[in-house]
């Protein structure tokens, strides 16, 4: 009982001294860890970058040789981000000369570790260097613009990101992708023949540049229309349009598909030709709106830049373009292989959209009349309320009317308790028919507000990064849980804990490439100063009870420092030049596991000696991180997707208290995204709250959205879904 009161005073006081930390300031720990590395590889770099290219030389130069692809046990996330965007482009058939260099290096880094010799280290960075040099020329080979290898990357590092040299290449990287249809290759049978000067002399405006350098990649040869009539390829682009349940009928584009699939064929030359342009108009517009949605991203960036200090929403550019598509689709000979690729991976994709009919087809009737306001129910408990809420729940689908029942009775039965239990199970709430203040609040959203909901989660979901990976961890922050998926079928579903408002969880996509078993927790400076050190001047002793080690460097393997033989008083309230870890062990901050993917926000996965907080409908308590419920569930299932992880030896060194480092053989994609309404494998439409406000912040600044019943915007109506 004792030593069991002991760790339990230990968690609360660690865990208390939790409240003052930033995912700033654990940035700023993981820097200055690495500083020390880092200047001895800078000086590394500076004697031997004159064996390599006048490149490499140039662009370390430039940037003060710096080192932008290792670490001092592991590549940065510039390194990893760079291997993975090159997997990504030779997986889709881009750039293959990179392929042995790719290749070399990817082998060369596996064996990166704390205890890599520096020489080792400097070779791999250059090498790097040079194959980020190599993949911008690749891409940019020919193309008339002002950027280069240099100038992206020093924008770059200003950002703190690759992504950004990524993102402005998208297009010179999707004209990469994009097939070359052979010179003999016929599209239509027809004798219709187009050129340059057409499309110049019958396009006009910006679809003049569109249009061309799609006719371009189809050798100018017609698509959609030729003396015979209209081609397969437009009627299977009329029927995927009048079929779409998501699109706005009361845009231009739909008005547009609605004029020519009324109009005559025509028969003069001329007027084919500038059909099959207009046509050719209406797929790049449709296609368009099927890869890129309805999120001005640009606007939501700069807003939520000014509204939120820690606020994250990481964006990589869809590699896909309307021309690509079609370039494909007439080589595989067939329109439907567009919109089979332009359709997201995300598995509920589909199920969504089945969503989305249903709401839209209530919100069109009129929706559910709003509840009066209100007491506390139990069931057994009866109110005039009664009758309104089985009406409310009939129409949402939660209530199913049972043999007997009195639809006017004032009485809360145990039929409407199945109706709510369901109800609150779709909406994250504890499924136990008390109806209070949670359930009364979701209650008041519109069918409206949920339609459009379902249509951000639809947008949102079109600029989840693509890739050609097995497996993918998926962590939805609304929702407070993490999936592991196996080619998109699930084999892992636990509870998290995500950042709290003000300290954000990143929305970002990364790699998970490390686990860690009984991993160290570094005390950032400000639990130090609040906490640890005005108990060290009242009592040396303090950090032995505690469990908490104090170094010279942040480093487990620097030197010890004795506490009781330090002055703690002659700093007053400045900080001591040591620093303070916990070790490892069930006391232990970060809990008996983390799980690590480099990205420059500090943020990772790992256990947490507070277990009680999963219990919680809301769980929004960290600074960012993302707590797992069941941490050595997630460690067995890493297991089954990695040789390098022996779950049974990890199980075993889990008993002791050693710090063990565990390298994945292959790294696995994990995206943290920010979806508040899904449908989930059973087919339950589920609603969360609007956690950070994000969903309010794309409806205030999206491109469109539909228009409601009433009239009324649908902006208005968000307070439903806040849960503060």
């Amino acid at each position: 009982m004792t030593k069991r009161f002991h760790i339990i005073s230990i968690l609360f006081i660690v865990l208390s001294q939790l409240a003052f930390a930033s995912v700033e300031e654990y940035r700023q720990i993981d820097l200055e860890r690495n500083a020390p590395f880092r200047k001895q590889l800078k000086e590394q770099i500076r004697t031997d970058v004159a064996s390599v290219s006048k490149e490499v030389q140039k662009i370390y130069k430039t940037i003060g040789y710096r080192p932008v692809w290792v670490k001092h046990d592991e590549l940065s996330a510039d390194g990893v981000l760079l291997l993975s965007e090159i997997k990504d482009d030779l997986a889709n058939g881009a750039l293959s000369t990179l392929k042995p260099e790719y290749e070399a290096i990817v082998k060369a880094q596996q064996d990166l570790s704390e205890k890599t010799p520096m020489q080792q280290k400097v070779t791999l960075e250059l090498k790097l260097m040079q194959l980020y040099i190599d993949h911008i020329h690749a891409i940019l080979n020919g193309k008339d613009t002002s950027h280069t290898a240099e100038s992206l990357l020093k924008e770059s590092l200003d950002k703190n990101s690759l992504l950004h040299a990524y993102n402005t290449l998208a297009k010179a990287r999707i004209e990469r992708r994009t097939p070359i249809l052979g010179k003999n290759t016929t599209i239509l049978d027809g004798e219709l023949k187009l050129d340059a000067n057409m499309t110049k002399a019958l396009t006009a405006g910006s679809d003049k540049a569109r249009l061309q350098a799609m006719y371009r990649a189809l050798n100018y040869q017609p698509v959609w229309i030729d003396e015979k009539g209209l081609s397969q390829y437009t009627k299977v682009l009329f029927d995927t349009i009048g079929k779409d349940p998501v699109f706005d009928h009361a845009g231009p584009t739909y008005k547009l598909y609605e004029k020519l699939k009324s109009a005559s064929v025509p028969k003069e030359k001329k007027e084919i030709v500038k059909r099959e342009f207009e046509i050719a108009k209406l797929y790049q517009d449709y296609m368009g709106y099927l890869l890129y949605g309805a999120i001005d991203w640009k606007k939501f960036q700069h807003q939520l830049r000014r509204k939120y200090k820690h606020g994250v929403w990481d964006v990589h550019e869809v590699l896909l373009s309307p021309e690509l598509l079609l370039v494909e689709s007439v080589q595989k000979g067939s329109l439907k292989h567009a919109f089979e690729k332009a359709k997201p991976q995300y598995p509920g994709y589909d199920r969504l959209v089945k969503a989305l009919q249903k709401y839209k087809k209530i919100a069109d009737a009129g929706g559910w009349p709003a509840l009066p306001v209100f007491k506390d129910l139990k069931p057994g408990m009866s109110s005039p309320v009664v009758p309104l809420l089985r009406e409310r729940l009939k129409i949402e689908g939660d209530y199913v009317p049972c043999e007997g029942t009195d639809a006017n009775s004032t009485k809360y039965d145990d039929c409407l308790l199945k109706a709510v239990q369901k109800f609150q199970a779709r909406h994250g709430l504890e499924a136990e028919g008390y109806i209070g203040k949670k359930t009364r609040k979701a209650l008041t959203e519109t069918a409206q507000h949920k339609y459009v909901r379902l249509r951000l989660s639809i947008a949102r979901l079109k600029w989840l990064k693509r890739d050609s990976d097995r497996y993918h961890i998926v962590a939805n922050i609304p929702d407070f849980t993490i999936t592991v998926y196996d080619g998109w079928k699930v084999m892992e579903k636990m509870r998290v804990v995500t950042g709290r408002k003000g300290h954000e969880t990143p929305v970002f996509y990364n790699k998970v490439k490390r686990i860690v078993l009984n991993p160290y927790w570094r005390i950032p400076p400000s639990i130090i100063r609040h906490e640890t050190l005005p108990k060290l001047k009242r009592d040396p002793g303090y950090t032995n009870r505690k469990k908490i080690e104090i170094h010279t460097g942040y480093s487990e393997h620097s030197p010890r420092v004795n506490p009781y033989k330090v002055n703690w008083h002659k700093y007053g309230k400045r900080l001591p030049p040591y620093k303070f870890m916990q070790s490892p062990g069930e006391h232990n901050a970060l809990g008996k596991v983390k799980f690590l993917f480099p990205n420059k926000y500090s943020v990772y996965m790992h256990d947490t000696p507070e277990k009680g907080l999963f219990a919680r409908d809301i769980r929004a308590f960290s600074h960012g991180c993302v707590r797992l419920g069941r941490p050595f569930d997630m460690l067995e299932t890493f297991s089954k997707i990695d040789p390098n992880i022996d779950f049974k030896k990890a199980e075993k060194i889990l008993k002791t208290n050693k710090k063990t480092p565990l390298r994945l053989s292959h790294y696995v994609p994990i995206d943290i995204i920010y979806i508040s309404a899904w449908v989930d494998e059973g087919g339950e439409v589920q609603f969360r709250g609007d956690i950070y406000g994000y969903d309010k912040l794309h409806i205030d600044t999206a491109k469109w959205l539909p228009s409601t019943v009433d009239g009324t915007s649908a902006k208005a109506d968000t307070d439903a879904t806040k849960t503060s």
